[in-house]
């Protein structure tokens, strides 16, 4: 009887299941909320596609870049401007931005159904934006942080 007992204290000793409990670590999560769009096809077929609702993080400056179709963006400060290629809403953040911080879109296609836009945001807010709808449309936007 006592041999089954240890064996059993052993078995619970060796599992880790002792009552002792380990503080969490403390985390920072950014929230991405995600829509569902529906599109039918001329097959009749319809297929759901995720849209993505981005969110503007609460501290730093972060340059959002919104167009259906494919764009080329440019942003940042002078002498440190960085490209890229994308689609969608996109957020990028300017680390250490100081003075005059710009960012420029251009369409990659010939639509004049969408708005290609920019926006500029510090701690959350919105300090400027712009906006064009003409085929292969080009904006830019320019603000001293």
């Amino acid at each position: 009887m006592i041999l089954v007992v240890l064996s059993l204290v052993g078995i619970v000793l060796m599992s880790g299941c002792t009552g002792t409990q380990t503080t969490p670590q403390n985390t920072t999560t950014t929230t991405v909320s995600v829509t569902q769009t529906a599109v039918t096809t001329q097959a009749g077929n319809t297929t759901v596609k995720p849209t993505v609702t981005v969110t503007i993080p609460a501290t730093g400056v972060f340059v959002k870049f919104s167009y259906l179709g494919a764009f080329n963006a440019s942003y940042g400060m002078k002498g440190a401007m960085l490209k890229v290629t994308n689609s969608g809403d996109r957020v990028y953040e300017i680390v250490n931005a100081t003075g005059n911080v710009s960012a420029t879109a251009v369409k990659l296609d010939e639509s004049t159904t969408h708005d290609i836009t920019i926006g500029l945001y510090k701690n959350g807010a919105l300090l400027t934006s712009a906006k064009n709808s003409s085929a292969f449309g080009n904006v830019t936007i320019s603000f001293v942080v």
